[in-house]
Parts: structure tokens; C-alpha cells; sequence
């Protein structure tokens, strides 16, 4: 990542331990005496891999399902220290899952899910409160939910104003309930295990919907929104090139920062195309753009590709917007 920049500004430095995002997590609770295996697997699609019940006269504790995150931001730290002019670099991206996703792929069904969420929050929380306490303004982090769109996709039309509320407040519970002073990316996600995503929304209405719903909630908590990573496109298709799959940004709040997930090596024309789309649609200039799954399912030449296209699409020169939105917009 630092090869690519050439000279651009980083928001963040990631760095995970885990190239498969959870995988690893998932495969390491199967040495914890408080879960057993409901069923096996070895990755390779959603429906192979493992899930977990509570052992019969055990209860789930939030050390059982840590993520380790604080030890491995301390790896991470140590590292960067080894480089050149490390006070020069971008902060640490710690990935942060969301407890709703954790639970869900741990539990697999809605029960066990709901039954069980705290205690992932818990832990979680548990992770963001000491590596906020060690490393302050060195780390950012990043709130990660493949499952809240994947949720709102398959519920009826009628509903989703109220589901959205609810996962909403799944994510805005974690970040009330971290230290004030703490910097979130809220990433949402369409899934992109062995490049295949999860869902694949015809739009960009779902995530517009919850990112409306994310921002009332903090804003009534007098905290501020986060930047968001909106994925504009998938492991397994280019990025739309019809402007009608970008015209729901027109109802983002003003102030809201959009990192746009569109960059595509393998399709560079449609991604160049796809940011003056986004940001025609949203009337003003797109914070930052990358990929719009990360690099860790990558080879290392296409994470190379990925990048400079990146830092092309980013030093690309600012389009004069075809649509303006009305002065004042909120949510």
C-alpha cells in the first residue's frame, strides 16, 4: 500500500491478521470447551463453514469468542515501527466486526444469533477499549457488516424503514458504548468470501437506507458520523455504469464523508466511469475511493493493480457535477 501511494494521502493503513477476514476466528472456536460444532467445513462458500451452539451446561463468556484484536495491533504497532519515518504514516485500520455478523456466522441460526450478540459485543468492546487506550488517534477503526445488507435485502419492502432502524442501532450501540474520542470507518459490505458476494443489491437504496438510519442515531446522540466505505460493485462484476444505480447518494446527508468502493483493476473504464456517476449523484466530491472488498482475497499482482488504479481514479480532475442537490439536504 505504501509502494502505491506515489505521493497520495492514505486515510488508513490496514493491515489484518487474517487475510480471510474471520476465517481463522471461526476454525479457533472449535478449541472453546463452552461451543460445540453444529456442522463442519473448510471455507469455500457460505454454506461451508463452520457453526457453533452452546455445550449443555456451559455458558458463553466474552473471553471464549474474543477476536485477539488488542494483541495483534500491538504486532501490528511494533511493526510499523520498523519502517521509515513511521510518525509520517497513516493511522492503524483496526477491523472491527460487527457483534451482528459474529454472531450470525458463529451461530448460523436467528435464535442462537439474538441470543448471543452481547456477549460478541461485549468482547468486542472489550478489544476496542484497550487498543483506544494504548495507541489513542495511532489506530482508526473499522466497524465491518457484510450481514446488515445482507439482512435488509431479503426483508419485504413494507419493513425494511423499521429493519434498517434496528440494524442501525446494532452498529451505533458499539460506537456510543467505545471511548468518545475514538475514529471509526463504518464499512458496509455485499460479502466477498472467494471472491463471491453475498448479495448483490440492484442499487444503492439498501445502503443509503441504513446509512440515513446510522446518522439519525448518533446525530440524537450528539456524536459524530463516521466516514462510511459505500461497495459500489463486487468480486464478480464490474461497477454499474448506469447512472440509476448511483441516484439513491442523492439522499445522503451533507456531512457525510463517502469512501467510494468501485476501484476494479480488472475493469478500469467502468470504475473511472462509475466515481463521475457517484459523485454526480451525490453533488459533490467523493472522499476517497478503493476497493470495494479490500485486498485480502487478492494475489499480490492484483492487490499492485488495485491500488494503482486507485491512485489514478484519485488524482483523476474534479467533474463538474450534472445533478445539484437542494442547499441544506439532511437526513
Amino acid at each position: 500500500m505504501l509502494d502505491q501511494a506515489h505521493g497520495r494521502t492514505l486515510a488508513t493503513l490496514p493491515c489484518d491478521a487474517d487475510p480471510r477476514w474471520i476465517v481463522d476466528w471461526l476454525y479457533a472456536l472449535g478449541n472453546v470447551a463452552s461451543l460445540e460444532p453444529t456442522r463442519t467445513g473448510e471455507a469455500t462458500s457460505y454454506d461451508d463453514y463452520p457453526r457453533y451452539r452452546i455445550a449443555p451446561g456451559h455458558r458463553l463468556a466474552p473471553e471464549d469468542v474474543s477476536l485477539r484484536r488488542a494483541s495483534h495491533t500491538a504486532t501490528v504497532a511494533v511493526t510499523r515501527q520498523a519502517l521509515d519515518g513511521p510518525q509520517q504514516l497513516p493511522p492503524m485500520q483496526v477491523s472491527i466486526p460487527g457483534p451482528l455478523d459474529l454472531a450470525y456466522l458463529c451461530f448460523g441460526t436467528p435464535a442462537r444469533t439474538l441470543a448471543n450478540v452481547d456477549v460478541l459485543r461485549e468482547a468486542i468492546l472489550h478489544d476496542v477499549n484497550e487498543i483506544h487506550h494504548r495507541w489513542g488517534d495511532e489506530v482508526v477503526f473499522q466497524f465491518e457488516t457484510p450481514a446488515t445488507l445482507a439482512i435488509l435485502d431479503r426483508v419485504p419492502h413494507s419493513l425494511q424503514a423499521s429493519a434498517a432502524a434496528l440494524l442501525a442501532g446494532q452498529i451505533t450501540r458499539v460506537i456510543r458504548e467505545s471511548p468518545t474520542s475514538a475514529t471509526w470507518i463504518l464499512h458496509l459490505c455485499h460479502g466477498d468470501l472467494n471472491h463471491e458476494p453475498l448479495v448483490t443489491p440492484p442499487d444503492l437504496a439498501h445502503a443509503v437506507r441504513i446509512l440515513r438510519a446510522v446518522h439519525r442515531q448518533l446525530t440524537r446522540l450528539g456524536l459524530p458520523m463516521p466516514r462510511v466505505h459505500i461497495p459500489m460493485c463486487t468480486g464478480t462484476s464490474a461497477p454499474s455504469t448506469n447512472a440509476a444505480y448511483y441516484r439513491a447518494l442523492r439522499r445522503l446527508p451533507d456531512d457525510i464523508e463517502v469512501i467510494a468502493g468501485l476501484v476494479d483493476e480488472h475493469h478500469p473504464a467502468e470504475s473511472a466511469r462509475a466515481l463521475e456517476l457517484a459523485e454526480n449523484a451525490l453533488g459533490r466530491t467523493i472522499a476517497a475511493v478503493a476497493a470495494a472488498c479490500g485486498h485480502g482475497r487478492r494475489n499480490p499482482a492484483d492487490a499492485t493493480a488495485n491500488a494503482e488504479l486507485a491512485h489514478t481514479l484519485a488524482d483523476a480532475p474534479h467533474r463538474r457535477f450534472a445533478h445539484h442537490r437542494r442547499a441544506g439536504r439532511t437526513a
